[in-house]
């Protein structure tokens, strides 16, 4: 009666609902917060997560479902629990797949997932990276689980009853294996869209500590309903059942078990989970921050170290081998990654990789190659293989960031044919590589008639693209490639109209576009306008200044991008997206922090030499954009996450394709880097706080700091960043010539 009671008041209540019953609070792992993110919707994002109970880059994710119709499935506003969702879905903008439900019932077993669905309360839910539990008060259960990287254990506790049963909900098939003993069952879930050959299944096999009493299944159409009835439980003795999952084959998924989930003590299992999170989230400390920022800051942390998810799978010798969406299925040795949108990650989230993680960058790198050798082509949006999402071949900036940094542990060989095929090859499907190359290879420009959305931010972007193909030309040897590509990095000022100063779109014939209006969505641009999109020349800045007209109209625009009024234009839209809405809610202008192609724009200002409004800036972004409950935007497979975490730390990889940092506004008093080989790069912020904001002095293992930038080599090296702070600009620091960043565009 007492739980009955309190959902009736959850219900009631409606939207005043807490985060978790646990405190944010203690070591970094109790920081997180996986919740965050899940109050958002189609009309307003506040990050549109999923609720990952996972291992660090685990291959399969354990989240609560609280609504199977509902994008994202898991809403904060929701008030029914319907059970747990192993999950593959990397953003709610692309779908699941190889998914499957697990729910514990009590009583009879309605027909559908909605029905058998319980009241709950997110003040009898925990929610750690490493821990999920829930009361489902209709069945006075309690539900406890904890992942691995490809497998759970789960700890339900029911009440005194005859009537207990497990259901599982998938499309695929479910049976009994040919254990006498009744422990186990197994299924696999064949759901998949787009982005796998035919006969693709995610196997699973349940093993339970306890003989269950027996197997029902139940096909319409393609759902599968599974009811595992048990023998009669006690309310002291919790039922306790794991989970195996594989890509490759039920035998591969009894490996799996067999590795990681070796015994039945489940806080064993628990501890075990904790602890892989506790080793990752070590990589970085932070001092003087308070409780909100350090929720705040792990859980961003923890949001950048679950994709890509691993594809790869241990042998019996302990040999990682994968299925290949790439090459029909078939099984190959190595490592294999996916659920990533490069589009939006190669801008933060590989930089992230290689500087904090350079160790699963490498393995990461090595999975995309292995794509491109099974395949063909390096993967765009993997998931798991490629979909038709987004523009652009940014594995070209991956591979050349990690090469100009120093990662040494990939073919150069094989990654530089693969990022020449997606600069000299169209894809006219889309799905790999780059669409309407050769009008990009005659004109110098994706043209509007030929492309009718996106041109113009494919232009920009298949430049950029260029530079970093032009990078691998250089290091392989290559130099009439590199020049020929260095030649097409300029492509972007193919689209600059100098009496409007924006970039436009561009008919076949050299005409511009019309009608144009700079505040308008869509069109020729993707996700964004013409002020937002006029800065995606990461690679050239100085380029991109003379076209302005020099460094004091580049800072006037840039003012006047910040400061203008956030108005939307639907465009081609026809409607107001979130995104739009979104911008209007964060008022710094047009700048558009919610989508990535902004990601970079704020330190623009260190090329014109103002750097204290980037320092402004910045954080205005890091204390108003963002807080432990979720940020205004998508998370889109870590990027956003990892734009704060690289922000908080004081600097940021501008132009990934070059070897520099941006120094920003350090958010913390101390902030530590564990570096390979037991380095460590220290940045320490004196007088730090929201108020000062302003960089006064800087100093570089001792000697004093006044240039704007870093190298990679200085940071990896080890040592200790020193900055001084104060509530007004010093508009001497960091102004000098010398000081600005270099041009790397020669």
């Amino acid at each position: 009666m007492k739980n009955l009671l309190t959902a009736l008041m959850v219900m009631a209540l409606g939207a005043n609902i807490s985060w978790s019953a646990a405190p944010l609070v203690g070591d970094p792992v109790d920081c997180v917060n996986p919740l965050s993110g899940t109050n958002g919707d189609a009309e307003f994002s506040r990050g549109n997560t999923v609720a990952a109970i996972v291992a660090p880059f685990g291959m399969t994710t354990w989240a609560p479902q609280t609504d199977e119709q509902a994008s994202p499935f898991y809403q904060m506003k929701h008030d029914k629990f319907e059970g747990i969702r192993a999950t593959h879905q990397p953003s709610i903008w692309v779908r699941d797949y190889g998914n499957f439900l697990i729910t514990p019932i009590v009583g009879e077993v309605s027909p559908s997932v909605a029905e058998r669905a319980s009241p709950f309360s997110h003040d009898q839910e925990i929610a750690r990276p490493y821990y999920y539990s829930v009361e489902m008060f209709r069945y006075d259960t309690t539900l406890e689980l904890t992942p691995t990287e490809r497998c759970a254990m789960f700890q339900v506790q029911y009440p005194t009853t005859d009537q207990a049963s497990l259901v599982l909900s998938l499309e695929g098939d479910v049976e009994a294996t040919s254990d006498a003993s009744r422990t186990r069952v197994r299924g696999k879930a064949t759901h998949v869209t787009f982005g796998a050959p035919g006969g693709f299944a995610k196997y699973f096999v349940l093993e339970f500590e306890q003989p269950y009493q027996s197997l029902e299944v139940a096909k319409d159409d393609k759902q599968t309903t599974a009811t595992i009835q048990l023998p009669q439980v006690q309310s002291d003795q919790p039922v306790r059942f794991k989970v195996g999952t594989s890509f490759i084959s039920y035998e591969q998924a009894e490996l799996n078990l067999k590795r990681e989930l070796a015994t039945w003590d489940f806080d064993q299992a628990k501890a075990s989970s904790r602890e892989a999170w506790e080793k990752q989230l070590a990589r970085v400390e932070i001092k003087g921050a308070s409780d909100q920022q350090r929720a705040t800051f792990y859980t961003a942390l923890y949001r950048s170290l679950q994709f890509p998810r691993m594809f790869h799978e241990p042998d019996t010798d302990g040999n990682m081998r994968h299925y290949s969406p790439f090459a029909n299925g078939k099984v190959f040795d190595g490592p294999l990654y996916t659920d990533n949108g490069l589009w939006d990650t190669y801008r933060t989230a590989f930089p992230f990789f290689v500087l904090y993680y350079p160790e699963h960058s490498s393995q990461i790198l090595e999975g995309w190659l292995n794509a491109y050798r099974e395949g063909g082509r390096l993967p765009n949006w993997p998931s798991p293989g490629n979909r038709p999402c987004m523009i652009g071949s940014h594995s070209d900036s991956i591979f050349a960031d990690a090469w100009v940094k120093g990662l040494r542990t990939f073919d150069l060989k094989d990654a530089y044919a693969a990022v020449k095929k997606n600069a000299m090859e169209d894809d006219a499907w889309g799905w790999a590589g780059r669409d309407h190359l050769n009008e990009y290879h005659e004109l110098g420009y994706v043209p509007v008639d030929a492309r009718k959305d996106a041109a113009t931010s494919c232009t920009l972007e298949y430049a950029y693209d260029d530079y970093c193909v032009a990078q691998l030309a250089k290091a392989i040897g290559r130099q009439e490639d590199y020049e020929l590509l260095m030649q097409r990095a300029k492509n972007y000022r193919n689209v600059w109209d100098e009496q409007t100063e924006f970039m436009r779109g561009k008919q076949s014939n050299g005409a511009w576009q019309e009608p144009f209006d700079p505040l308008a969505w869509g069109g020729a641009y993707v996700e964004g306008n013409a002020w937002q999109w006029m800065w995606s020349v990461q690679h050239d800045p100085y380029g991109l200044m003379q076209l302005l007209g020099g460094r004091e109209a580049m800072a006037r625009k840039l003012d006047e991008f910040l400061s203008m009024p956030s108005t939307t234009v639907v465009g081609s839209y026809g409607h107001v997206i979130h995104e739009m809405r979104e911008v209007e809610h964060a008022k710094m202008g047009q700048y558009a922090h919610i989508n990535e192609p902004n990601h970079h724009v704020l330190y623009f200002y260190h090329f014109v030499r103002e750097p204290w409004k980037t320092q402004h800036a910045v954080r205005r972004v890091m204390d108003e954009l963002y807080d432990p409950d979720g940020m205004v935007g998508d998370e889109d497979t870590g990027q956003m996450s990892a734009w704060y975490v690289f922000n908080a730390a004081g600097f940021y990889p501008f132009c990934p394709g070059t070897p520099y940092y941006l120094i920003g506004s350090p958010l913390f008093a101390e902030t530590t880097i564990a570096l390979p080989q037991g380095k460590s790069f220290v940045v320490r912020a004196a007088n730090n706080s929201a108020e000062n904001c302003y960089i006064q002095s800087a100093r570089l293992n001792g000697k004093p700091l006044t240039r704007t930038w870093l190298t990679h080599n200085e940071i990896v090296a080890g040592g200790t960043l020193e900055f001084e702070m104060g509530p007004e600009p010093n508009r001497q620091w960091g102004t000098g010539e010398a000081d600005a960043p270099p041009n790397t565009f020669r």
